[in-house]
């Protein structure tokens, strides 16, 4: 039953993310990502992969899944669907996973002018579709309740800026053992792994906890949810 409703409710997420125009503005993203890409060196450009995918992802996972926070606020759809069958975590699951779905199709776009096809298109998919999972589950948390941008954006910013650290490291190449311990760190070893060399146990613990750091930030959005007055 709970597998038919989560079913459900993703066609619902893809029909309202649909209705409000966010394919397009996608499909807008990844053209200047292409114009941006098409200004620079040839080579070792897949190398950017990695950080392209966490720019971006910042805009369709972390800003579209706040975004459908604030409308269901505005029109009232949260407070109603209180009153449904429909549990708030099979709600988290419909929507991380549409929008780490979204995420992966862009990005599959994007890799196959830069990526032979193989392995490291699967690998690529792997790591935004993970990393998207989880920026998604936090901005719609950090949005939930919330009437106005103003009242989401500026405690966002923050959290959005230490999402970003991994990709920061990465372009600068700095390595670090403690990296390992942000959410993000394991879907970042997997676009590196698409793009660049990395061993077998380093893909292992990456998706151990980025699998774990997941599970977390369902369990925290489903039973953290605010709502202000």
């Amino acid at each position: 039953m709970r597998l038919g409703r989560t079913m459900a409710t993703m066609r619902c997420e893809l029909e309202l993310q649909a209705r409000n125009g966010l394919y397009y503005t996608v499909g807008f993203v990844l053209l200047v990502t292409l114009a941006v890409l098409a200004t620079l060196p040839t080579t070792g450009l897949a190398r950017l992969l990695p950080a392209v995918a966490f720019n971006n992802l910042a805009i369709t996972a972390f800003f579209f899944a706040a975004a459908l926070a604030l409308l269901e606020t505005s029109e009232g759809s949260a407070t109603a669907r209180r009153v449904t069958p429909l549990h708030q975590r099979e709600l988290l699951v419909a929507r991380a996973a549409t929008l780490a779905l979204l995420g992966v199709v862009q990005h599959l776009a994007l890799g196959l002018l830069l990526l032979a096809p193989g392995r490291g298109l699967l690998l690529l998919a792997a790591g935004v579709g993970l990393a998207g999972a989880v920026m998604a589950l936090l901005g719609h948390y950090l949005a939930a309740g919330r009437r106005d941008l103003s009242g989401f954006l500026w405690p966002a910013l923050p959290w959005l800026a230490l999402l970003m650290a991994p990709m920061i490291a990465d372009v600068l190449e700095w390595q670090h053992p403690l990296l390992w311990l942000h959410p993000l760190y394991g879907a970042l070893i997997f676009m590196r792994a698409a793009v660049a060399p990395v061993a077998w146990w380093e893909l292992a613990l990456g998706l151990a906890l980025a699998l774990l750091w997941l599970g977390g930030a369902l369990w925290f959005a489903a039973k953290g949810e605010h709502h202000d007055a």
